[in-house]
């Protein structure tokens, strides 16, 4: 096959304005396979090309990560989309990566079922892309986080070797744990193609409610009792007076939703106090990330820290925060503000992620901060597995 036959096959085309830009870079191709064979060939061309490749599902995270060292080429799974296999009497599914999250829910509520995770954007985020990030967006309790739900997968290597883990087939890679490494990889390590995937029914009942707080502090001492209820929260979220004023609420909110049996709910409303909400906040929280703020940072701790990091951050923007995963979100317009959250942060014993930040600012730093223990060791997998590194490079954690 000559190389004008081969672009055809893997979907080549020019950049069009509706591209999007990361860190002002834009590549000079992009690809568009169909199937797993193209995928396959297009990773194999840009790997025998020496041509930096980010894989696009959504493109709705694309702004998290350090900017690419270089960037030749998009590869977008957008066209390999559609639920290949529904068994609802295991609860289990089988769905292309480019398969948006709207259009899985649609389909599977057609079995009553469900799958539990509540990413940014569901309308664009496509099931790779929220695989490849790694966050599991409102659903923070074990059991309902991308990796917790991840069967398996299948996937294309940087040089188009076509990958199997878990699910029906296993088959790992160098001898490590493909299942673990491949979720919150960011597309430095494979282009996802297929997920299998761990379903729930969908709930009877589902009941919001909030108990207003004078200051963080005090809804940690209320949420030290709602998480020894016999049927605990499946979201819940700590909200501070900026981000509450959406919701028409007032000051310090901490944001409950029960779902289940409907018995189970409404004794779990019952035990948990605080008032129903009429209208959901859960959209605008699960999109937070998103916010239009030139600085959206994550700050990381503990669980049992995350109600300190919520009032240590309290003189900041709109802020959310999930008690359940130690995840601190805070929208601020000041990037002078950023040293401050970070020296905040780390008396907790945290760190900080700028989700958002002008790329000058991201040119003079980590986005993911101080590189973590292991280090050397994440390097060392990075160069097995894409030892050109041509997979979404310098975007990942230590810039690798």
């Amino acid at each position: 096959m000559d190389l004008k036959d081969l672009l055809r096959e893997v979907g080549a085309r020019p950049p069009s304005s509706d591209d999007p830009r990361i860190d002002g870079l834009s590549p000079t191709l992009v690809l568009e396979p169909d199937s797993d064979e193209t995928c396959a060939s297009a990773m194999a061309l840009c790997h025998e090309e020496d041509m930096a490749v980010v894989p696009v599902g959504g493109a709705t995270r694309l702004e998290l990560g350090n900017p690419p060292r270089r960037l030749d080429a998009y590869l977008k799974t957008t066209r390999l989309e559609g639920i290949e296999d529904h068994i609802p009497g295991d609860l289990t599914v089988s769905v292309r990566a480019g398969t948006t999250l709207d259009a899985l829910q649609q389909e599977l509520a057609r079995a009553n079922q469900f799958l539990p995770l509540e990413a940014p954007n569901p309308l664009r985020a496509t099931i790779g892309g929220i695989l490849a990030v790694g966050e599991p967006g409102l659903r923070r309790r074990p059991g309902a986080r991308p990796r917790d739900l991840l069967l398996g997968f299948e996937a294309v290597l940087a040089d188009g070797t076509r990958v199997k883990a878990g699910g029906r087939v296993v088959k790992n890679v160098a001898g490590y744990e493909l299942m673990k490494l491949l979720v919150g990889s960011s597309g430095t390590l494979a282009v996802l193609t297929r997920a299998f995937l761990r379903l729930r029914a969908l709930p009877e009942e589902t009941v919001t409610v909030a108990r207003g707080f004078r200051r963080p502090l005090e809804a940690e001492r209320a949420w030290s009792a709602l998480r020894e209820l016999p049927h605990p929260p499946e979201m819940a979220a700590l909200v501070n007076p900026s981000a509450a004023e959406a919701f028409d609420l007032e000051g310090w909110n901490l944001l409950l939703r029960f779902e289940g049996l409907s018995e189970e709910v409404r004794g779990a409303v019952s035990g948990a106090g605080g008032e129903p909400v009429g209208s959901s906040p859960w959209d605008e929280i699960r999109d937070f990330p998103l916010g239009a703020s030139a600085l959206v940072l994550r700050g990381q701790v503990t669980p049992a820290r995350t109600f300190h990091l919520a009032e240590s951050w309290q003189d900041g923007g709109p802020l959310v925060a999930y008690p359940d995963a130690g995840i601190v979100y805070s929208h601020t317009r000041d990037p002078d503000a950023l040293a401050d959250r970070q020296e905040r942060a780390s008396a907790q014993g945290g760190v900080v992620v700028l989700e958002r930040a002008p790329s000058e600012l991201k040119n003079d730093l980590d986005v993911f901060g101080e590189t973590p223990g292991g280090f050397e060791l994440m390097k060392q997998i990075k160069e097995k597995l894409d030892p050109k590194g041509i997979l979404s490079p310098g975007r990942f954690v230590g810039r690798i």
